[in-house]
């Protein structure tokens, strides 16, 4: 057993304003999200080793707030709290089952504690879901009694370590984390044995009179989504959630009825599914799976993305009314949704790339959707890739790929209600 201590050398690297931790969110079976005032990716570390199961990190910034200690089902427990003046110490404690990897995104840090793999199992797994290298800012770290690593070894954005003969790669270059190894799903556990049964709006987009964007297979949006949401229908009753569908069929209900219905179910989620698209005249072709939830657009792209699928109910309200509407929203709520997404987009991303090459992490973003404004519970939009895009629009039109959509988004509620509900 040991200890594997982390000190966050900041020497070389100048921080323009003091180095902050702003926000701290679970997601997955047992993993989390630090967010900083700025972007960390500058930063290296050192790592020294003792025998036991726990770890820490030592980081030169100020917790602006309140200290967090989280204990996930697998009996793993990642801690942050301010332990000097200016020194935040995260603790990671694992077992003998799990490793855990740590990856910087901007200004995120991203620690998962996972289940081993038996080596040949991992080989096969890592080897079927082999995935372009520029992107290495992934380190995955077993507890073994194994010689010292030499000092000053690790730059976290430059190097891998490769452990148990598996190569770690992932592509994501976004604000999610990418699903590198298989991760055993305590959450599914958990959630079927809870005795309340959950109630879920699934929300197929558009419909009718709408068709949602138009794909270069000439499919409409609105039969592909809900093509999607019949698929997650399926799999989240088996999994024994109360399910209700916002429409079942092609007809046309506006933004507003949508939420209304949740709310009248009395749901404790509500999913809205859409498909996303660039006009013909773009000369970019985007891909990308991408999870929002509501508040003011923070980005161009979110911007725009919130537009196109709000354009149905444009004169619902005046600009100014709208985004003093948004500003008002219930702090709590959106917190939840922030969590809900991230647990939604991790299940996806997993899910995909088990079976598809190059599929591409669109993070997860925040846009003023009026489809997601008047629900009375967490939600979220999924676009599930881009139908104006050559290999995502047949992707999504495709059966299998719809299943393991569904799959992957049923395996991210249920880590959120894991987490959250017990």
């Amino acid at each position: 057993m040991r200890i594997l201590i982390f000190f966050f050398c900041l020497s070389g690297f100048i921080f323009g304003t003091e180095l902050k931790i702003l926000q701290i969110i679970p997601f997955g079976v047992s993993s989390v999200r630090i967010t900083f005032n700025q972007d960390i990716s500058g930063i290296s570390f050192k790592e020294h080793h003792l025998k036991d199961f726990r770890s820490f990190l030592d980081l030169k910034a100020i917790l602006s707030i309140p200290k967090k200690n989280y204990v996930f089902s697998n009996k793993t427990e990642i801690s942050i709290a301010q332990n000097t003046q200016d020194i935040v110490r995260v603790v990671i404690k694992i077992n003998k089952d799990s490793v855990y990897q740590i990856r910087i995104v901007q200004k995120h840090l991203y620690i998962s504690v996972i289940d081993k793999l038996p080596e040949s199992t991992a080989d096969k797994k890592v080897k079927k879901n082999s995935i372009p290298k520029e992107n290495k800012s992934v380190q995955k770290h077993i507890p073994t009694n194994s010689p010292k690593i030499q000092k000053n070894q690790h730059p976290v954005s430059k190097k891998i370590i490769n452990t148990a003969s598996s190569k770690i790669q992932n592509t994501s270059k976004e604000k999610t984390p990418s699903p590198v190894v298989k991760i055993t799903n305590h959450s599914n556990q958990i959630a079927r044995s809870s005795k309340k049964k959950y109630k879920i709006v699934i929300d197929p987009g558009h419909g009718g009179k709408d068709c949602g964007a138009m794909g270069i297979t000439k499919v409409c949006e609105k039969v592909i989504v809900l093509s999607v949401s019949k698929f997650l229908e399926q799999e989240l009753k088996k999994r024994g959630y109360i399910v209700y569908m916002t429409r079942d069929k092609d007809v046309y209900i506006n933004l507003k009825e949508r939420t209304d219905f949740a709310n009248e179910k009395n749901a404790d989620l509500f999913v809205s599914i859409h498909a996303n698209s660039v006009p013909k005249t773009s000369n970019d072709s985007p891909q990308g799976v991408e999870t929002y939830f509501l508040s003011t657009a923070r980005s161009e792209r979110a911007r725009k993305v919130a537009e196109l699928e709000n354009k149905d109910d444009v004169d619902v309200m005046n600009y100014f009314s709208r985004f003093s509407f948004l500003n008002s929203l219930n702090s709590h709520r959106l917190i939840a949704s922030n969590k809900l997404a991230i647990d939604i987009q991790f299940g996806i991303l997993r899910e995909l790339r088990k079976n598809y090459q190059g599929v591409v992490d669109g993070g997860v973003r925040e846009g003023p959707f009026w489809v997601l404004a008047g629900a009375l519970m967490p939600s979220v939009l999924i676009e599930i890739g881009y139908n104006s895009n050559p290999i995502e629009a047949r992707r999504i039109d495709d059966k299998r790929y719809q299943r393991l959509l569904s799959k992957g988004i049923a395996d991210g509620i249920e880590g959120y209600f894991a987490k959250n509900y017990q």
